[in-house]
């Protein structure tokens, strides 16, 4: 089985993909977790493969297994949906063709190994697309979450429940490493709401000064920019809301929403990052700094925050917050 991607419905904390991502259901470890809202009928994931393959059987590993506790807290899979789908590679339609599906019901499972769970589909499933669809919930736990530890693909013999290896099981681990990229852009901007609660932080771009205020409550200020520039490209005064679009290996999109002078809505994405060494943005602040970087900055106790206009791509840093012990 060769893994391309992965695409989700109804996943929990969807801005959060390092928490509950399909990926987590594929990686050969029982304590992550593929997650869903329980209330949301269909929620689920859908496996994009590089090949066609055909499987007979599963094994699952049904729940939280992270600890025991939170095998109780979340909810259970009851009746899971398996559908596989051809399509052409270079389908820009994105059609699908349907081959087979079933419905097939899970028991509670038990902590760890001894959970695991073999289904026999009684026939060949074949294709590129694999979906997997939540029904039915056991409704045990309190966190709102339904979720499945494991997945594997195979068929049934003799021996017992042959898997089906990941043959780019590499891309997997990848595509979770870009997680925990995505997970350091999210901390590094709650240390910045946090500073932002003792008052304004200001960011830079040379000798030009961009001050901002991102609050817990969602609202966010860009004060008037000052300092050296072409004046007509500074950001007027304006107070709005914040909203994180996504957080990706790349840094966070936020929309800013805000009212202009003449009462009309506006609304502009920026792109946050907490910038570490080897990054473009990295790089490129230590270029415009030049013989000054070692002495304005210091990489191993504090943190360089990233603001970037998306539009326009213009860049301002943050370098005076201490990263906590």
């Amino acid at each position: 089985m060769d893994y391309l991607r992965t695409q989700s419905v109804g996943q929990f904390s969807p801005e959060e993909p390092w928490r509950f991502s399909p990926e987590f259901a594929i990686d050969e470890k029982f304590g992550t977790a593929f997650c869903a809202n329980s209330k949301e009928v269909g929620s689920g994931f859908t496996l994009f493969l590089a090949n066609n393959t055909r499987f007979s059987a599963l094994q699952l590993l049904n729940g939280f297994h992270r600890n025991a506790n939170d095998l109780k807290a979340n909810d259970m899979v009851k009746k899971l949906r398996i559908s596989t789908y051809w399509m052409e590679k270079f389908d820009t339609k994105n059609k699908w063709k349907e081959d087979r599906t079933a419905d097939v019901l899970l028991s509670k499972s038990k902590f760890g190994k001894v959970g695991l769970q073999i289904i026999d589909l009684d026939s060949s499933f074949e294709g590129n697309v694999i979906r997997f669809e939540i029904l039915e919930t056991f409704g045990q736990g309190n966190t709102g979450r339904v979720c499945l530890s494991e997945i594997k693909m195979g068929e049934v013999k003799q021996e017992g429940f042959v898997t089906y290896p990941w043959v780019s099981f590499d891309k997997i681990k990848h595509t979770i490493s870009q997680f925990a990229k995505a997970e350091r852009h999210a901390y590094g901007f709650k240390q910045l709401v946090l500073a932002n609660g003792k008052g304004t932080i200001s960011f830079y771009d040379q000798g030009t000064v961009l001050p901002v205020f991102f609050k817990s409550d969602q609202t966010f200020s860009f004060s008037e920019m000052y300092g050296d520039g072409d004046p007509t490209s500074f950001l007027p005064s304006i107070i709005g809301t914040y909203t994180i679009l996504q957080s990706t290996e790349e840094g966070l999109e936020l929309n800013l929403s805000y009212y202009d002078n003449g009462g009309i809505e506006r609304n502009i994405s920026w792109i946050f990052k907490r910038a570490e060494v080897g990054d473009e943005d990295y790089e490129n602040f230590k270029t415009k700094l030049g013989t000054k970087f070692s002495e304005v900055y210091q990489p191993k106790s504090h943190f360089l925050f990233v603001l970037k206009e998306k539009e326009t791509g213009r860049t301002f840093y943050h370098y005076e917050l201490s990263i906590p012990k």
